[in-house]
């Protein structure tokens, strides 16, 4: 907490120069928040739990490529769920406008700040949307010291990921890439930097040229052989298509060159997530770590694509295109934590 009103020594550390704010930032009121009853309480109750809990940073949150069975990575995931924390009580002062959920948010977000160090693994930091989200949701009552380091770290996470790979890497333009280019767009947008939002949103045009293919499906069913990995890359790149909507942007809408898009992608994959096509997981995969991962016994890692794991692909697709509203409806909805910094106005 010592760095929540911007004493001296609070920087993110790195090799970014910090960027000048005199662009307006993207968040200038805190958003708004009307759900059913039903959600308002289960909201409530994340948002409660949380109260009661004290932040658990780690300067280093590691789970890609290690088995959920180890205790690091037990460690790593108990951790991170301050970070499910911070956009619940994010979204809860939206809801609620309660200082407590207010102070708690202000208070989760420090004590990250003040230990986490930005890591560049998309896999490890995918889940960093949710302080972008908690952000644009409640963000402009923070303390404006607070406001502003959040606002730092936002363009330190944009530059580090708007940063080229290798061509010759397969991450360049796999799943990875993909979760890349959401933790750019999303964190150039709370920077509130136009040179940065243009670079990144380049970044997502290029990955939409580069991952997936004209035949619809991503690189990643040739490298995986699995759904669960086109799933696991159009989802980032509807995440970023999504938070930028509000400020006028359509990333939805980017095509490539041969047809591209994720429309495109949403199709060929829409009958697995219907059920009419079935298809066995991982069978052929060139990665070594999922048939580590299948002969653990973790879940999804052999036997049929199971459709409700396309759940939230389709829920964050209808909100961009009604044509998915049916097939989101016979899926289900993702539990209201996961959805209500998306509902946020």
């Amino acid at each position: 907490m010592a760095c929540l009103f911007g004493t001296a020594g609070c920087g993110t550390p790195g090799k970014a120069e910090p960027v000048s704010f005199s662009a307006p930032p993207t968040v200038e009121t805190v958003a708004d928040l009307s759900l059913p009853a039903d959600e308002r309480a289960a909201l409530l109750r994340a948002a409660t739990a949380a109260l009661e809990r004290s932040p658990d940073p780690l300067p280093l949150v590691h789970v890609e490529g290690t088995l959920p069975t180890l205790p690091a990575y037990q460690r790593a995931l108990q951790a991170r769920k301050d970070w499910g924390s911070i956009s619940v009580l994010a979204n809860a002062y939206a809801m609620y406008r309660e200082p407590r959920h207010l102070d708690a948010y202000a208070r989760y977000l420090a004590a990250w700040l003040d230990v986490y160090r930005i890591s560049g693994n998309p896999i490890d930091e995918t889940a960093l949307g949710d302080w972008l989200l908690a952000y644009r949701s409640a963000g402009a009552a923070l303390p404006p010291a607070l406001a502003q380091r959040m606002r730092q770290f936002a363009c330190d996470l944009a530059v580090r990921y708007t940063q080229p790979q290798p061509t010759s890497r397969k991450t360049s333009t796999n799943n990875w890439q993909s979760h890349r280019v959401k933790l750019a767009v999303m964190g150039a947008r709370v920077c509130g930097k136009p040179a940065l939002i243009a670079e990144a949103e380049a970044a997502f045009a290029t990955q939409i040229q580069d991952n997936l293919l004209p035949s619809g499906e991503s690189v990643d069913f040739a490298e995986r052989d699995a759904i669960h990995y086109v799933v696991y890359s159009v989802e980032p790149l509807l995440e970023a298509a999504l938070f930028a909507r509000p400020q006028g942007r359509s990333l939805f809408a980017v095509a490539g060159p041969k047809g591209q898009s994720i429309s495109r992608t949403l199709d060929w994959l829409a009958p697995y997530a219907r059920g009419d096509k079935v298809h066995e997981e991982f069978v052929h995969s060139q990665v070594r770590f999922d048939a580590q991962r299948a002969a653990a016994g973790v879940s999804g890692f052999a036997g049929p694509f199971a459709p409700k794991k396309a759940q939230m692909t389709y829920w964050l697709a209808a909100q961009l295109d009604a044509k998915w509203l049916e097939l989101s409806k016979k899926l289900g909805s993702p539990w209201i934590t996961q959805r209500a910094s998306w509902l946020v106005r």
